[in-house]
């Protein structure tokens, strides 16, 4: 396993010999010392970002922003912008591969992202000419320096190295629960010419994409939005009256009591406990006229007991947002169920569903966009391509992937708990989402950034994520178990390492996990 971090001062010594390791003794740029340490001469203004290995420094690079550059200094003119110089670019022949370099590139755009520059430059050496070019760089100016040591000013823009051909191939695995990957199909539909919405065409795709939808959901009547699941459930919010209930899941949650507040309802909130269950006699007490709930809250990676609503009395309004495809669920004894495009039903964002009992009612004092009625079967602009690949997405959306579901979970926890981490699990744990508290002394948001650099997609950066210090894997996209495996290795023996130190009482465990294999899957293809 690499760690990628900047470096601090305690790795200066180690840089250093690096440094002579590579610009000395392989690339004769300087010459010999007896200390076999080889100290930059911009090195008090350095940045450094390192891969380390079993406790060793196995990569590294320097960032400089002060200009001029080293490049400069040779009499090379940079391009126009702002740009950040890579130097001492330096990797140890063990680890002489392109998932380290990637790793090391991932960290580095970052940086100068966070730096809002418009890339990096590098004397990049004649000799590893293809695999800068395969990870996105691009030449400048004419090569420079002696023979033995000939360099080429090259450029990189965080576009170039995501849009590489080694980038692309190596692109980080997505375990987001929303946007996922899109399937390959889904993503040539969407790059299509859009139709004209008011055509037949259009109108038939709408009519394939709600009957699906319908089938899924098991309730008749489906009305498709462009927006996202919070304008679905803001039309659910205009057509509720009367005093209800709402259930207090957590995060998503108190998004619907904000919805019903917004709406001018009238409610009581009943909370909800992290089994998913809810105080059933409460309910009974209150007779409310209502209830609105989420399926699945989606910050705990919980699902809701909805079985005793089953048989209430009453209207039942449910967001599925996080639900829906993740397993197989029959929503027919609900009034209103909302979803969107994107999640597990692998498509694009930007289409809401709202699926009802029963067919829409006018409703006058309602803004004319929540009004459902209108939309027969298109009321106001819409997204043809859309459509069209939401069609395909539900079509590639059989039974056996919405079972893969918990298959891909169960894969994730043992993984976790085999690599030694202790993860106590609701009986309500949705398969489609897992959050996993930081233990004291740790932090989320650098575990999430770690990943993103072994090549990794996870949620950490949400506001509500950073409060509660956590980190959420998914299963929705074009997700597999063996990724879910190397994950909760990697995830587990992350949080290891960052425990055992020598004051903790317990020996340092390293292994030689390395960074994710590469794997023989072509995510979303439909055969």
């Amino acid at each position: 396993m690499i760690i990628y971090r900047k470096a601090d001062v305690s790795d200066f010594d180690a840089i250093h010999r690096l440094n002579y390791e590579t610009f000395v003794e392989e690339i004769p740029q300087h010459p010999p010392n007896p200390e076999r340490r080889l100290v930059d001469r911009f090195h008090g203004e350095n940045t450094y970002w390192i891969g380390e290995a079993n406790g060793e420094v196995v990569a590294m690079c320097a960032l400089r922003e002060e200009r001029p550059f080293s490049l400069e200094q040779k009499g090379v003119s940079i391009p126009e912008g702002e740009w950040l110089e890579i130097r001492l670019l330096a990797v140890k022949k063990a680890y002489r591969r392109n998932r380290t370099f990637a790793g090391l590139m991932r960290a580095v755009i970052e940086d100068a992202t966070e730096r809002e520059v418009d890339g990096i430059v590098i004397s990049g050496t004649t000799r590893e000419q293809v695999l800068y070019h395969r990870f996105g760089f691009v030449p400048f100016a004419d090569p420079i320096g002696p023979k033995e040591a000939r360099y080429v000013p090259m450029m990189l823009t965080r576009t170039a190295f995501y849009e590489s051909k080694s980038a692309t191939a190596l692109r980080p695995k997505s375990l987001l629960a929303g946007p996922v990957e899109c399937s390959e199909r889904v993503r040539e539909r969407l790059s299509r010419q859009p139709r004209p919405h008011r055509s037949k065409e259009t109108s038939q795709l709408l009519e394939s994409v709600q009957q699906k939808l319908a089938d899924r959901v098991g309730l008749p009547h489906v009305y498709t939005m462009l927006g996202s699941g919070t304008v679905a459930n803001d039309a659910i919010a205009s057509r509720l009256s009367g005093h209800g209930a709402i259930f207090n899941t957590g995060e998503f949650g108190e998004r619907l009591i904000d919805h019903a507040r917004r709406a001018g309802l009238s409610f009581d909130v009943i909370s909800v406990d992290r089994n998913g269950k809810w105080d059933v006699p409460q309910v009974e007490r209150i007779l409310p006229k209502w209830i609105w709930t989420v399926h699945c809250e989606t910050s705990l990676g919980m699902l809701v007991d909805l079985e005793p609503l089953r048989t209430w009395q009453g209207t039942i309004a449910i967001d599925a947002i996080s639900a829906v495809g993740t397993f197989d669920y029959d929503y027919s004894f609900a009034d209103y169920v909302t979803f969107s495009s994107n999640k597990a039903l692998r498509n694009a964002p930007g289409l809401a569903f709202v699926a009802m009992k029963q067919p829409a009612v006018a409703s006058s004092h309602v803004p004319r966009y929540f009004d459902l009625t209108l939309y027969k079967p298109i009321a106001f602009t819409q997204s043809e391509p859309l459509l069209s690949a939401m069609d395909v997405a539900l079509d590639e959306l059989t039974n056996e992937e919405v079972a893969s579901h918990q298959e891909k979970m169960t894969a994730l926890l043992k993984s976790l708990r085999e690599s030694g981490l202790q993860v106590d699990v609701s009986p309500a744990q949705s398969p489609g989402i897992i959050t996993l508290h930081m233990p004291p002394g740790q932090s989320a948001t650098e575990l999430g950034r770690q990943l993103s650099y072994q090549g990794y997609l996870v949620q950490y950066e949400s506001d509500y994520l950073k409060r509660a210090n956590v980190i959420q894997v998914s299963t929705m996209g074009w997700t597999t178990c063996r990724m879910m495996r190397d994950v909760g290795t990697y995830i587990a023996q992350w949080m290891r390492q960052k425990n055992a130190t020598p004051r903790s009482g317990g020996p340092i465990i390293r292994e030689n996990l390395d960074v994710p294999s590469d794997e023989l899957f072509v995510r979303g293809v439909s055969n």
